[in-house]
């Protein structure tokens, strides 16, 4: 399969699947209630000092190369809101990980890596505020917790640099009290995905920025 035909491949996923994967629990403040913003978290220390030929919101394949990145495909969707509950469209969204290796690309550091993985990727959010990924399921390393990293901005919002963890996951040495309690907010979970590869994983989340 090219590179073409796969990006065909998932828009047309995109286009079928379920209202609750695209556009996963609707996060609509309620008799005027402000939305709890997103926490932020840090940036860690592997934001990319170059970027990617190839930096669109899929991380699991690279243009001009035949074979998809090691590790669980995760397609991860969800919105970008504000915190009256309002769609943020226009949103832009990076993500950045480690690769199956638990390397960073594009950091000018050593280490195996795999080639495949494109490492970085970009989405900008629709006029509902919706976004989609095809990421790797994050692997943990360092004795860190497997995570992925984001930065989200918005003309208007107060950007947003945080990280997601894996549901029951997210613990971490020497982070515990009110910070453990944020990092919950923080957790996703990974499901099958429909439709998708055998061991393809789905999970969603909704950001929450605040005013700038």
């Amino acid at each position: 399969m090219n590179d073409r035909q796969r990006r065909r491949r998932a828009v047309r996923w995109l286009a079928a699947a379920p209202l609750a994967l695209i556009a996963p629990r609707l996060a609509v403040a309620q008799g005027g209630k402000r939305l709890a913003p997103t926490p932020q978290d840090a940036e860690g220390p592997f934001y990319p000092r170059s970027f990617p030929a190839d930096a669109d919101h899929d991380l699991m394949h690279v243009a001009g190369r035949a074979h998809a990145a090691q590790g669980q495909p995760l397609y991860l969707t969800g919105r970008v809101l504000g915190v009256d509950g309002a769609p943020l469209a226009g949103a832009t969204l990076e993500l950045w990980q480690c690769d199956i290796h638990g390397v960073y690309h594009h950091v000018g550091g050593g280490g195996t890596q795999d080639p495949d993985f494109q490492g970085y990727g970009r989405a900008t959010a629709a006029a509902d505020g919706a976004y989609a990924f095809v990421a790797m399921r994050p692997v943990p390393y360092g004795g860190r917790p497997a995570h992925l990293h984001f930065r989200i901005e918005r003309a208007g919002a107060r950007s947003l640099t945080t990280q997601l963890y894996l549901k029951g996951e997210s613990a971490e040495r020497g982070f515990g009290g009110m910070f453990a309690r944020e990092r919950d907010r923080l957790e996703i979970a990974p499901r099958p995905a429909s439709g998708r590869e055998a061991n393809a994983l789905a999970a969603s989340y909704d950001f929450v920025l605040e005013t700038a």
